[in-house]
């Protein structure tokens, strides 16, 4: 008997080990990939992420070995064979979802620069999606690779976790009930991560300055359940209320109240054509004027001296979708939702495509991939165009990489298109290149520098390269004279400056105003006030003196009376930048990262401004 029970506390002791040893394996093997960006911190701090880790370790395991728990104590009582195949059974499941899920986050991490999260889950429902995106190294790795890493583990663990084996005791079932009353309470304390007071949460586990640090120490596994947990939850209740809803009106009111209601003309004429150029994930750091390296985007340079850049401009968003519904509602991307992915939110949704609709603009979308992903498409025809160009458009045969039609192609193809576009037009580019895998024609030069990130870098040098092509064409059109260019990031992306996910600098993108229709003595200047790409409609609109009152969440830039600040989606809260300073607050945590504000009393009250922001914006979501 004695030795029976020392076998059955040996096996759950073995099987908890096991779930650690798994999520030790894949903090290593993060560590390992990005060493690169280590080499300034000392090796104390590295090996304390094992012990930062251990919390958030013990509560992923106690939900993970629940179950086998149950079941090895009831082999106390039950020698049956079929507990044994479950048991098994269960542990395949588990170290499946480890090892692909620690792959995820090691191969995503790269590009999406924070922990595997909720957002994953849009990935399953076009899984063709990811396959496109995604280099075969990576699809050989993540899927050969990954069954290959989880039967070595299932076999280590039949040789050396399964056991000893748990004979039955005879009589022993008061007992074996009595182990269960007092056993699973255990667990839900380990898993709650204390007795009394707040759960654990990731917080439990920052520690570092470096952000890389921080990530590897939470449980991979942990953060994807709870942030998954959130996200079902975000459709049906506001998470992010802080105040009473009339505080929060009130700060919101105050954040878009303008002293006098004007703006600083900058068109020569009030009804321009307008051309307005998406450039996939391209960051304020591509930009040699913005403070990035020079020859990556040398066209763009030279572009700067025939408009007007906003040298402060930063993304709300990190994903396509989110600086589409920006851009062209005006609304602010929320956490844990995308708003193209709720179908029946777009009618209540602004759309700039309608404004200039009902102005007699003529209105076109032209993208060389397949507009399905993330629901644009259905998104883009709510908002009114009148017409929308996809891949399945181009002629078959046309050259393309492994996700869409080569920028150059597309750019020609424009101009063929204006040459027919019924005039004035609202005409939208979406280029494509500078998105992964970045499998671009060799036509611009190569870089070959050194750093983080150049196979990025590359694809940019390639959209700067057929940026500057198309421009120099647009140029010899007779729709040029009359035409406002605008040039914008969707969204930013890392870089060789390896920005923390929480800093502003992360966001900084790039726009450039300019075209025939930019008033003379205004080419080759900047705006240097802190603004959003959220403010593009108000700020258009404006300049062809339209109302734009279907966009609360939109500032006028140019408008002087205007409050400078932009807010950024984070996973779990908000982002804030100002003028004076900015930080990330996190809601979960209720933690602010990033924070670079000196004056305590100033960011207490941008804090507010930032909490009332985001309650309002969820509500308002949640109200349409």
């Amino acid at each position: 008997m004695k030795k029976n029970i020392s076998n059955y506390c040996i096996r759950l002791a073995l099987y908890f080990g096991f779930v650690l040893l798994l999520f030790t394996a894949e903090r290593i093997t993060f560590l390992i990939v990005n060493y690169s960006f280590l080499t300034e911190t000392t090796f104390s701090e590295i090996v304390a992420v094992f012990y930062h880790a251990f919390h958030l370790d013990i509560s992923t395991a106690c939900y993970i070995c629940s179950i086998p728990f149950i079941i090895i104590t009831l082999q106390l009582i039950i020698n049956r064979k079929w507990l044994d195949i479950v048991l098994h059974s269960y542990t395949v499941i588990i170290i499946l979802c480890i090892v692909f899920s620690a792959l995820g986050n090691i191969f995503l991490y790269s590009e999406w620069s924070c922990k595997l999260n909720y957002k994953v889950w849009y990935y399953f429902r076009a899984p063709d999606e990811a396959l496109k995106t995604a280099t075969w190294f990576q699809l050989i790795m993540g899927i050969g690779g990954g069954i290959l890493i989880s039967l070595l583990f299932f076999l280590a663990y039949r040789k050396w976790f399964a056991r000893p084996k748990i004979e039955k005791s005879g009589k022993f079932y008061w007992q074996t009930a009595l182990i269960l009353l007092l056993g699973l309470p255990i667990i839900f304390v380990g898993m709650r991560g204390r007795i009394t007071g707040i759960p654990i949460s990731q917080s439990n586990s920052y520690y570092s300055k470096n952000q890389i640090l921080n990530d590897a120490a939470v449980n991979t596994q942990w953060h994807l359940m709870k942030s998954t947990i959130r996200f079902a939850k975000s459709n049906s209740e506001n998470l992010y209320i802080s105040m009473s809803h009339e505080s929060a009106n009130q700060l919101v009111q105050e954040l878009f109240a303008v002293e006098k209601d004007t703006t600083k003309l900058v068109l020569n004429t009030s009804r321009p054509n307008i051309l307005l150029i998406f450039l996939e994930s391209w960051s304020a750091d591509l930009i040699e004027t913005l403070g990035g390296k020079s020859d990556i985007t040398p066209y763009f340079h030279q572009l700067e001296k025939e408009g007007i850049l906003f040298t402060q401009l930063y993304s709300a968003g990190r994903r396509s979708q989110e600086g589409m519904v920006a851009i062209f509602s005006g609304f602010p991307p929320i956490p844990y939702n995308t708003v193209t992915d709720n179908f029946e939110k777009y009618g209540s949704l602004g759309s700039l495509v309608r404004e200039l609709n009902q102005q007699q603009y003529h209105s076109s979308y032209s993208f060389g991939g397949d507009l399905t992903y993330g629901n644009l498409k259905a998104y883009l025809m709510a908002m009114q165009f009148d017409k929308i160009i996809d891949d399945t458009d181009f002629p078959a045969g046309t050259p393309h990489g492994k996700l869409s039609i080569y920028d150059e192609i597309v750019f020609n193809q424009q101009i063929q298109d204006l040459r027919t576009e019924k005039k004035p037009f609202f005409s939208t580019v979406f280029t494509a290149s500078t998105h992964s895998p970045y499998d671009v024609p060799d036509v611009a030069g190569t870089l070959r520098w050194d750093v983080a990130d150049l196979p990025y870098l590359n694809s940019a040098k390639y959209t700067d390269y057929c940026l500057g092509k198309f421009i120099e064409k647009a140029k010899n059109e007779d729709w040029y004279d009359n035409t406002l260019i605008i040039l914008v990031a969707d969204h930013s992306h890392t870089t060789y400056k390896q920005w923390n996910y929480n800093d502003a600098g992360y966001q900084h993108i790039p726009m450039l105003w300019l075209g025939g229709a930019i008033k003379k003595e205004l080419r080759g200047s900047q705006i240097n006030d802190v603004c959003s790409y959220l403010d593009l409609p108000k700020t258009l609109l404006h300049q062809l003196h339209l109302p734009a009152d279907n966009f609360q969440w939109s500032s006028d830039i140019l408008n002087p009376y205007t409050r400078r600040f932009a807010m950024v989606q984070s996973n779990s809260g908000i982002g804030w930048i100002t003028p004076n300073g900015a930080f990330s607050y996190d809601v979960a945590g209720n933690d602010l990262h990033c924070c670079t504000f000196t004056d305590d009393s100033l960011k207490n009250k941008e804090l507010q401004y930032a909490k009332a922001y985001l309650q309002v914006l969820y509500q308002t979501y949640l109200d349409y």
